[in-house]
């Protein structure tokens, strides 16, 4: 038996279809309406923070450039330090303060930059101050080498004796003073360079010869520059670099009372003889600390905490640093020992890495 339905239970069954499709229909209108909104929402945030970036890389731009023009750079060398830093990822202004990291970049943009102006490189080097390397500032490349520095050069187990007669930024050109015979010495051989820096060290490179220049008798072995430099340290006293978080106190009176003011930073180097101890370049207005004052340093190495009294040898005072040299005094034996253990084992660190790269 057939069943029927009624005109008005159809016309019911119909209008609630109806409804539902309705209320589907709003339900997913509604879910795009928040969805579409959630997009906006977020897009203006991300935008927001892009443009932020956006102005605050211009506004460090500027304010890298203006400082450039204070040291002298002109506008195209400011530029190159700029990208170039960009491009290494590292603080552009720090190649103005510093010489190792100016070095850095500068070598990036004469090695990658088929029309690199060296004139330009030597002539920021100048007006930044990076052109003389002091007796006291230990060797960073190769470029620093002095002209006319004596060395040993090892070649296929024979020695040398050399003389560095000329340098460019690319290269350096080391003249043989005792060739006998040229057997052995040729484009792609490695060699070893050996030499003592008075006041200073025994320095040790590794590099592999690009040319054999020889002129009027004379030869000379063309090498790429490298910052691969071996150091082993001739004082008695030898210091290493460090990165620690320190505190430096000065004694203040104030209402006929004495007392310390700390003020915190970081130590960079240290020896057992004393410390580079540095603050950040806001703090440095606050701090009133002059050379041969009498100070405090509080830090902790390797395990160790210390509490010293110190005296300020020097003042290193930049546009974005503040560096005190501080001499420990009455240091105890037993805390000298540890320093000294520490720094020999940094060393130990350092040699067995600059091997591992080699």
């Amino acid at each position: 038996m057939i069943e029927t339905v009624s005109r008005f239970d159809t016309l019911k069954q119909a209008t609630e279809h109806w409804t539902q499709t309705d209320i589907t229909t709003t339900d997913i209108t509604t879910i795009l309406i928040i969805v579409f909104f959630a997009l906006g929402v977020v897009a203006v945030i991300v935008g927001g923070i892009l443009l932020q970036k956006l102005l605050k890389t211009k506004n460090m731009h500027n304010y890298f450039l203006n400082f450039a023009k204070e040291k002298e750079l002109s506008e195209d060398e400011a530029n190159i330090l700029w990208e170039y830093s960009l491009k290494m990822g590292r603080d552009s202004l720090l190649t103005l303060e510093f010489k190792s990291p100016f070095e850095k970049v500068v070598d990036l943009y004469v090695k990658t930059d088929p029309n690199a102006n060296e004139e330009m490189v030597q002539d920021m080097r100048k007006k930044l101050g990076f052109d003389v390397v002091y007796d006291f500032v230990p060797l960073t490349l190769s470029k620093d080498i002095e002209m006319y520095q004596n060395a040993k050069m090892i070649i296929n187990n024979r020695s040398f004796d050399v003389s560095l007669y000329d340098k460019d930024e690319r290269y350096m050109y080391w003249l043989l003073l005792d060739l006998k015979s040229k057997q052995g010495i040729e484009p792609g051989v490695k060699v070893k360079i050996i030499f003592i820096r008075k006041k200073d060290a025994i320095y040790t490179l590794e590099s592999t010869i690009k040319d054999i220049i020889s002129d009027d008798g004379k030869t000379a072995i063309k090498l790429p520059h490298t910052f691969e430099l071996v150091r082993i340290q001739r004082r008695e006293f030898p210091r290493v670099e460090v990165d620690l978080s320190a505190l430096i106190g000065q004694k203040i009176k104030k209402d006929n009372t004495e007392k310390i003011v700390w003020y915190p930073g970081q130590i960079v180097d240290i020896s057992t003889l004393g410390t580079k101890f540095c603050i950040k370049s806001e703090e440095k207005d606050n701090i009133k600390i002059s050379v041969q004052e009498k100070v405090r340093i509080k830090f902790e190495l390797d395990g160790h905490k210390y509490d010293l009294n110190a005296t300020v040898e020097n003042k290193d005072e930049r546009k974005t640093t503040l560096c005190f040299g501080l001499k420990f005094q009455n240091i105890k034996d037993k805390q000298k020992d540890m320093i000294f253990e520490f720094v020999q084992k940094e060393q130990k660190k350092l040699a067995k890495l600059a091997k591992m790269r080699k």
